[in-house]
Order: structure tokens, then sequence, then C-alpha cells
């Protein structure tokens, strides 16, 4: 199986965020732009911040190894920063990674 044709579920908690609605819409909004090839992007929110999980498609022109590394130092972090308000330290933590 080429790379191209990979798929990948990625979960993230992101925490030092105020949860609101709005925030929540506008960073799933920004998430989806910033992920062409994604199947379905679903925030939840928890105690000081949010659950949340990337479902792509297609991990082109990324490999298994590039892919997630690229979303949580540069996607997800960039996404936060611009659509949620902080409430004291962000912290991201990848809860799971699934490729089929």
């Amino acid at each position: 199986m080429s790379e191209a044709n990979v798929a990948c579920v990625l979960k993230y908690l992101v925490k030092g965020v105020r949860p609101e609605r709005e925030a929540q819409r506008a960073l799933q909004n920004e998430l989806e732009e910033l992920l062409p090839h994604h199947n379905a992007v679903t925030i939840l929110p928890v105690v000081e911040g949010y659950s949340v999980e990337i479902e792509v498609s297609d991990l082109a022109p990324f490999s298994r190894t590039s892919f997630e590394p690229y979303v949580a130092e540069h996607i997800l972090p960039e996404a936060v920063n611009i659509r949620c308000r902080p409430d004291g330290a962000i912290q991201l933590q990848l809860l799971k990674a699934h490729y089929s």
C-alpha cells in the first residue's frame, strides 16, 4: 500500500483554553480549512479545553512518520492560538493515532 492511500485518525487533548461554544466552532472551521483531505473534525468540550479528533482520508504528500508531528507542531497549535482564548498554559497531548 502506498502512503498516498493511507488514512489516519488522530485524537488530541487540548488543555489551557476556555471551552466556549463560539471558539469551538471557530476551531473546527479553522482545522477543516487547514486539512483539505479531512473526512471529519470532531471537537468536544472538556474541563479546561477540548478533545479534538481528526479523521483524514489521504496523508499525501506526508508519510505515516511525518503527518502526526506536522499536525501536532504546526496545524493544531496555530489553529488553537488563533481561535481559542487561553486559560493558563496551552498543552497538547496526543491520545490516539491510528493508520489504515
